[in-house]
């Protein structure tokens, strides 16, 4: 359970970050995301939905143990971003900083997910 919980904290910390910087407009991420518009605060709030559910998870995490639920949310979370992250590598070019991030944490979620479903 050790490298869920660590995925589970790098979504909140990055995920959560992220959201906050991109729905309150930061200048600091124009470079990488583009001029503040609605676009970029609707990713903001998609990034805020996963670190809210990591959130969740560590919740269930810390009342029922490692249960079905447990194991169904992260089965489905995990997936959707390993998908979304591993797309942006073709879209936007390895060159990109949110590509090369994107991967190594696409990374780590599937080894979570690989432990969790073994």
């Amino acid at each position: 359970m050790p490298l869920i919980l660590l995925s589970r904290f790098v979504n909140i910390a990055v995920a959560g970050l992220l959201a906050v910087w991109l729905i309150r407009g930061v200048q600091a991420m124009d470079a990488v995301y583009g001029a503040d518009s609605p676009a970029r605060r609707i990713l903001g709030c998609i990034y805020g939905a996963i670190a809210l559910a990591s959130v969740l998870a560590l919740g269930i995490y810390a009342v029922y143990g490692r249960d079905s639920h447990l194991v169904w949310l992260t089965t489905v979370l995990f997936s959707l971003q390993i998908i979304y992250k591993l797309m942006t590598a073709p879209v936007v070019g390895l060159g990109h900083p949110v590509a090369r991030a994107n991967l190594a944490i696409s990374v780590l979620h599937i080894a979570s997910l690989l432990i969790l479903l073994r």
